[in-house]
C-alpha cells in the first residue's frame, strides 16, 4: 500500500454499512481527496484504489445514495444517463417532495420521464400510492444494470 494510499484510508469510518469519508467534503456531501497530484472525489479515488481506472466516460454511482460513502462494493461504474436514473429524491422545485409525484386538485399525479417521454403512471388519492406508481414505473423503464447503455448517454 503506498503512502497516499494509506492516508486515504486513514480517513474512512468502517464502522457502519457505508463507510463513511471523515475528511473535507463538497457542498453536495461528496468527499473529497487530494490524490496523484489533484483534487478528487473521494468516491472516485476508492473505486480507482480498489478495482482499477475508470472506464473514459462513465460516472461512478452510490447505489446506497450517500454520497459519503467510499465503501468499494457500493460503487458501481455507469453511465450519466443510468446515474441520473438512480439519484434519490426529488428535484428542489418539486411541490411533493416525493419524485416523479406532483398535486393536481385534490389528487396526486405519478409520472415518470424516460427518454424524453413523459410516461403517466396515474392519479392517486393519497401521495404513498403515487409514489408507489412512479416507483413501479421507474423499475421498468431503468436498467441500472448496463444493458441500456448507448453512445453519448
Amino acid at each position: 500500500m503506498t503512502q497516499d494510499e494509506a492516508r486515504f484510508w486513514s480517513k474512512v469510518d468502517k464502522s457502519e454499512s457505508c463507510w463513511v469519508w471523515n475528511a473535507f467534503r463538497n457542498e453536495h456531501g461528496y468527499g473529497q481527496f487530494r490524490f496523484n497530484g489533484g483534487m478528487k472525489l473521494a468516491h472516485r479515488v476508492a473505486y480507482e484504489l480498489f478495482y482499477g481506472p475508470i472506464s473514459s466516460g462513465l460516472a461512478i454511482d452510490h447505489v446506497c445514495h450517500n454520497p459519503s460513502c467510499v465503501r468499494p462494493d457500493h460503487l458501481r461504474e455507469v453511465t450519466n444517463k443510468q446515474n441520473g436514473e438512480n439519484r434519490a429524491g426529488a428535484q428542489a422545485n418539486s411541490r411533493t417532495g416525493v419524485r416523479g409525484v406532483s398535486p393536481k386538485g385534490n389528487r396526486f399525479v405519478a409520472q415518470v420521464k424516460h427518454r424524453g417521454k413523459v410516461y403517466y403512471c396515474g392519479a392517486f388519492i393519497d401521495i404513498a400510492s403515487a409514489a408507489r406508481a412512479a416507483t413501479e414505473m421507474r423499475n421498468q423503464l431503468f436498467t441500472h444494470n448496463g444493458t441500456d447503455r448507448r453512445k453519448g448517454e
